[in-house]
């Protein structure tokens, strides 16, 4: 076989293939890169527009929630004037409870200022009762709206009256100086 004649064969077809992958397939393979890169790059946009709007929408709902929280607070916390009321509720919780009052005295002790409208009264509360009940009774306090926190508690006993604990809490409340919200 002579190889002029096998070149003479071969040399067409390998032009035309070579013709086809500079003229066609480059181009179309440089567009179809340049699509994919673009494409990541539109995904990856997306991505992170996602991510921000969910962040956005999760900062409103707290927003929200929060602005209910304050509206809740605001509606339903005590104005100082009406302390005395509220702790008579307290003290009457206490003794649905099972306990009994054995002294109570307040103070309005801290004035924060960035509470502008918020005081912070402070009561000592001397209860008689049994461990379980004063549990209950301190759980279903704090659950309120007014309730601030327990700044101390002791909590004895007397050999003579074992089931029956004495317990001194000082408990800080939450009360509004002046009440906003009743004219409307």
């Amino acid at each position: 076989m002579n190889y002029k004649n096998l070149i003479w064969l071969i040399g067409p077809a390998a032009a035309i293939i070579l013709l086809w992958v500079f003229a066609v397939y480059m181009p179309l393979n440089a567009q179809a890169i340049k699509g994919q890169n673009s494409l990541k790059a539109v995904l990856q946009e997306r991505k992170t527009l996602e991510t921000s709007l969910m962040s956005m929408t999760r900062q409103v709902q707290d927003e929200e929630v929060l602005k209910k929280s304050y509206d809740e607070f605001l509606t339903q916390a005590p104005a100082v004037g009406r302390m005395g009321e509220y702790m008579a509720g307290v003290v009457h919780v206490a003794k649905l409870r099972g306990m009994s009052l054995e002294r109570l005295s307040g103070q309005y002790e801290s004035m924060d200022v960035s509470y502008k409208n918020v005081v912070r009264p402070v009561f000592e509360m001397g209860f008689k009762g049994r461990f379980l009940d004063m549990g209950r009774f301190l759980e279903e306090l704090s659950g309120r709206t007014a309730y601030g926190s327990i700044k101390q508690a002791r909590i004895m006993y007397d050999d003579k009256e074992y089931p029956v604990l004495s317990g001194r809490f000082v408990i800080e409340f939450k009360a509004l100086k002046e009440r906003t919200l009743e004219s409307k």
